[in-house]
């Protein structure tokens, strides 16, 4: 059997920990950091060789560009953070362009290739590496709210008392502030989150359960720089649902044909992940209410990816 090949641009928390993670659930893969700082990139894998030799996996590499040629997944983590005040939306055009860079360069020598795009604004992102790779919508996947559904369902996980397997919750839309949670599709045990809290006697505040899962980050850097380990997690199983073709459900986005009445968007919806890519097989029924917001949350990405799309026109034309 071939061994996969993932390529990881990008060689700061966000990349480093996605390397680490591939490399536990992908055991047999080999994983090269691809950074402008190339120093950085060896620092990434000298370290992650160390922590490698406790469980056996040495296929940690550092390169350029050309060492994502025949790639079999290239996760884009590169780009700038969000600073205290911005919005993941205000770094679109910065973190576009990297990605964009990147992609015109890797679609001739991985033609075959998956991309996982997680650096911010994913979705917006997303969008465009789609728009310059072009080929199945499938392949082209945001990590979009798959890391919402994870603060979703741990923050459910504390309040209600159950372990966090047992609750179906998803995130769906933008991964941003206008995200929404599906609380007309979320389970408990096999139960609506009514029935439950009716017959547990519990109490759930759906606004205040929202707020926390988008100051989730927030909050983390309260404490530390950046956030990553969640993400990088996330990063980790898509990756493993791709290669080991597992058909894995996780809340990311593609670049759907239309979503609530708005067309070409990069948006999150319960996804199957396999060796196909990410593919929807079935809409969520949603209440009305809960279709307006996913149509809202579609208008602004939507907005937020033409802008950068012709931003990036304007730039071709002026040169």
């Amino acid at each position: 059997m071939r061994q996969p090949k993932i390529a990881i641009f990008g060689a700061g928390l966000v990349g480093g920990s996605a390397a680490l993670f591939s490399a536990v659930t992908i055991p047999s893969a080999e994983v090269v950091i691809i950074d402008t700082a190339r120093e950085r990139a060896e620092g990434q894998v000298l370290d992650l060789a160390h922590a490698a030799a406790f469980w056996g996996h040495h296929r940690f590499f550092a390169g350029g560009c050309e060492s994502a040629r025949d790639a079999d997944i290239i996760v884009i983590t590169a780009g700038v953070g969000v600073k205290e005040g911005q919005t993941r939306l205000d770094i679109a055009k910065t973190n576009a362009d990297i990605a964009a860079q990147i992609a015109s360069r890797t679609k001739e020598i991985a033609p075959n290739a998956f991309y996982v795009i997680a650096s911010n604004p994913c979705d917006v992102v997303a969008g465009v590496v789609h728009d310059i790779v072009g080929g199945p919508r499938e392949r082209v996947i945001s990590t979009g709210t798959s890391l919402d559904t994870a603060r979703l369902r741990s923050l459910l996980s504390e309040e209600l008392g159950v372990v966090a397997s047992a609750v179906h919750a998803y995130v769906l839309g933008e991964h941003g502030e206008s995200a929404l949670i599906d609380w007309s599709g979320a389970t408990v045990m096999g139960m609506s989150v009514d029935t439950f809290l009716a017959r547990s006697g519990k109490e759930l505040d759906h606004d205040a359960v929202l707020r926390s899962v988008h100051n989730a980050a927030r909050n983390i850097k309260k404490g530390k720089p950046a956030t990553h380990y969640g993400i990088a997690s996330g990063i980790g199983r898509i990756c493993q649902a791709i290669v080991h073709n597992t058909d894995l459900v996780l809340s990311v986005g593609i670049v759907h044909p239309d979503i609530e009445g708005v067309p070409d968007v990069c948006l999150s919806l319960p996804m199957v992940i396999n060796g196909s890519g990410a593919r929807l097989l079935a809409y969520p029924e949603l209440v009305p209410a809960e279709r307006e917001a996913l149509r809202r949350s579609a208008r602004i990405v939507k907005d937020a990816t033409d802008s950068v799309l012709s931003h990036r026109q304007e730039n071709r034309l002026a040169a």
